[in-house]
Order: C-alpha cells, then sequence, then structure tokens
C-alpha cells in the first residue's frame, strides 16, 4: 500500500495550537517598547482576541483538511485505486509554486529593505570594507541562488514515480576536486582580501592625524580636543571627580589649552585618530557611516582611526536629506538610556574647520581650577568617611 506525505502527517492539535499560542504570545511581548515607563497593567484589546481566533480558526481548518484528505486516500485505497503517483505530482508542483513563492520573497526583501541600508561610506577605509563585503554577497548569493534553484527544480522533476528507479551514483573523483578546489580557492581569496584590508585599517595613525579623546560614561560622550599645541593632555583616573570627569592632569602643560565640546567637527581628507576610554561600564563607539567600530573599555585605553572623504553637506545631497548628520553611537546595550547616548559628527572643509577651531576657548581657567580642588578635596573626605564608616 502507497501513501502520500500528507498521509503520513500525524497532526497533533494540542502541540501545534499551543504553540500557536505561545509564538503569538512571545510575539506580542517582544514587541513591546523597551524604553516605557511601567503604567497600570490594561485589558486586552479587541485586536488580541480577533488574532487569537483567528489563528485558531486556521489551525482547526488545516486539521479539517488533513481529516478530510485522509479519508478519501483511504476510500480510494479500499476501492483499489493508487493514490501515491498523485500526490507525488501534487508535491513537485507545490515544490515549484513554494520556489517561485520563495525567490519573490527574497526580491521583495531586498527591493524594500535594501533601501534602507547606509549610504555609501564616508571614510577610505570603509570604501574598502563596502567593497569586500560587496564581493562576498555576490559570491555567495550567487551559489545560494543556484543551489536552490537546483533544489526545487529537482524536487519537481525527480519525483517519485513508478517508471524509473533512482540511480546509485557512489561518487566521482573528478567532481569532489571541483567542488573542493574552487570554493577552498574562491574563500583563500576572500580571506586574504579581508586579511590585507584590516591590517591597513590598524596600522598606527600617521604622526600629522588629528587626535580626539573621547570619554564614554552613563549616558553620554564627553570629546576633548587639544588646543593650539595640538597635543593633548594627560589623563588619570584617580584625578576623576565631578568636576573633572575624565581625570585630566591640568599640571601637564599640554592640557591647559585643551578644550570639550559637545559636537565632533572634523576636517574633510584629514585623518582622526580617536583615543576611547569608559568612565563606568563597557561602551562601544559606532560611527556607522565612517565604518568605525570600537570599544571603550574601563581602564583600557583604545583607538580607531580613520580618514572622512565627504563632508556633512556633500551627504546632504547625496542622501537627498537636508537633515542629514553623521553620529557616534553608543553599540553596546549600556543601561537605561543606552538609546540616547550619542553626539553629533560634523565633517567639514579646512576652511570651515578654522574658524570653528578659532572660536573654541580651553576649559581650563583659574575659575575652573579653583572648581577642580573643591571637588578634589570633597571627594577625597567623602573617601575618608567612607573608610570610617567601614572601620
Amino acid at each position: 500500500m502507497k501513501y502520500s506525505i500528507l498521509s503520513k502527517m500525524k497532526l497533533n492539535l494540542k502541540a501545534l495550537s499551543a504553540f500557536a499560542l505561545i509564538t503569538l504570545s512571545s510575539t506580542i511581548a517582544l514587541a513591546q517598547d523597551p524604553n516605557a515607563l511601567p503604567t497600570e497593567p490594561k485589558p486586552l484589546s479587541i485586536d488580541f482576541w480577533f488574532y487569537t481566533l483567528l489563528l485558531i480558526a486556521a489551525v482547526l481548518v488545516f486539521a479539517v483538511i488533513n481529516k478530510t484528505v485522509k479519508a478519501l486516500e483511504l476510500t480510494q485505497t479500499l476501492n483499489g485505486k493508487d493514490v501515491g503517483n498523485k500526490w507525488n505530482k501534487i508535491n513537485g508542483v507545490i515544490f515549484l509554486i513554494f520556489g517561485l513563492g520563495f525567490f519573490s520573497a527574497i526580491f521583495w526583501e531586498f527591493n524594500t529593505h535594501g533601501r534602507q541600508l547606509l549610504p555609501e561610506a564616508a571614510s577610505i577605509h570603509g570604501a574598502q570594507t563596502d567593497y569586500l563585503f560587496n564581493i562576498t554577497l555576490i559570491f555567495t548569493g550567487v551559489v545560494f541562488v543556484l543551489t536552490h534553484i537546483l533544489l526545487f527544480f529537482f524536487a519537481f522533476k525527480y519525483k517519485g514515480s513508478g517508471k524509473r528507479k533512482a540511480f546509485f551514483y557512489s561518487h566521482n573523483d573528478k567532481l569532489e576536486v571541483y567542488w573542493t578546489l574552487i570554493p577552498a580557492i574562491v574563500l583563500a581569496v576572500l580571506v586574504f582580501s579581508g586579511w590585507k584590508t584590516w591590517t591597513n585599517i590598524t596600522t598606527p595613525a600617521p604622526q600629522e592625524a588629528l587626535q580626539l579623546d573621547v570619554t564614554g560614561k552613563q549616558f553620554a560622550w564627553i570629546v576633548r580636543y587639544p588646543g593650539t599645541d595640538k597635543v593633548l593632555g594627560t589623563k588619570a583616573f584617580k584625578l576623576v571627580n565631578d568636576v573633572n570627569e575624565t581625570g585630566v592632569n591640568y599640571n601637564d602643560k599640554n592640557a591647559t589649552d585643551d578644550f570639550f565640546t559637545r559636537e565632533i567637527y572634523l576636517p574633510v581628507n584629514r585623518p582622526v585618530k580617536f583615543n576611547f576610554g569608559a568612565r563606568d561600564v563597557l561602551h562601544s563607539a559606532y560611527m556607522p557611516h565612517f565604518r568605525a567600530q570600537m570599544n571603550c573599555v574601563p581602564g583600557m585605553p583604545t583607538t580607531f582611526w580613520f580618514t572622512p572623504t565627504i563632508t556633512t553637506d556633500e551627504m546632504r545631497v547625496k542622501t537627498n536629506d537636508p537633515k542629514f548628520d553623521y553620529l557616534l553611537l553608543c553599540a553596546k546595550i549600556c543601561g537605561t538610556a543606552h538609546y540616547n547616548m550619542q553626539v553629533k559628527i560634523v565633517v567639514v572643509d579646512d576652511a570651515a574647520y578654522a574658524t570653528w577651531l578659532a572660536t573654541q576657548k580651553p576649559y581650563y581657567t583659574e575659575e575652573t581650577a579653583k572648581q577642580i580642588t573643591e571637588a578634589e578635596v570633597a571627594r577625597m573626605k567623602a573617601e575618608e568617611e567612607r573608610k570610617l564608616a567601614l572601620n
């Protein structure tokens, strides 16, 4: 007696219904806004019950159709009719239809969400990174499309039939060499290209690079520029207090002309080196349009450098978005206000950068020095009181 694939399915209605309800409830739970404030519990809406009943109805309809088809098959079998080949043909056609739907969904995904990708990279190494990504996508995409076309086509062409038997093909040495050697060569080229690009990206920054000090804290970025001497002053974590947030050592003459900004200004076509740090927890400095990311680790300085190639105004024209801005974001979930941890980056030409630079004033003044001293005294006093309390 021959049975179709559908007739072999053992439907467990209770398990399927439970799975559907769990899936629905999980989707609703995960869809909640993680930043929303706690509120009073609200009664379930009509939409919830509507979709729940709709899902239950779909499960019941599927169960009824399945039982009906099995009853028809049993009737035909008792009447001496062969139903196996008919269902093989149906399943083969279903594979073709599913394959068309599968590729249609892929085309829709690329066409719809592909438009939400980042615009062209705004740094030299970013363009190299995008090139490697696109090459990898082309290679893997071609293999993906070809293998799935063969998958669905072969399922249709070589569906079960009483007129032929499956051909036993143990091995083919030449074919095995081809499908081992070709992927190995392709992967070797991709790996070597990636290694070469990564080596270029991680080389030491040029001596003439603009040096910036960026410190992450919950939930902001503290950005420090060198002053007229173009050299950043040193810092130490022991000097951190409520006024001197990053622990700058103002006994260092190179630090007295440094200044802090709320926005990051960068000159186009000039290398910039970011010196990263963190005050509290692990952060991750992420500048997506420059294809730059580096973890900010408490107690361990990290660096990353790149050369911006497109000004903010030029990118606004390229993206047709007059409100476009480059951003420094945090890519680590560092706390409740993580989503709001960002600083605007403005890339300008040399003339505009020199004009902006001329408007900046050193942070360290006589008044600031007094405030830092008072804050340090208060910190030391609080530390002594804490030690006494522990004793």
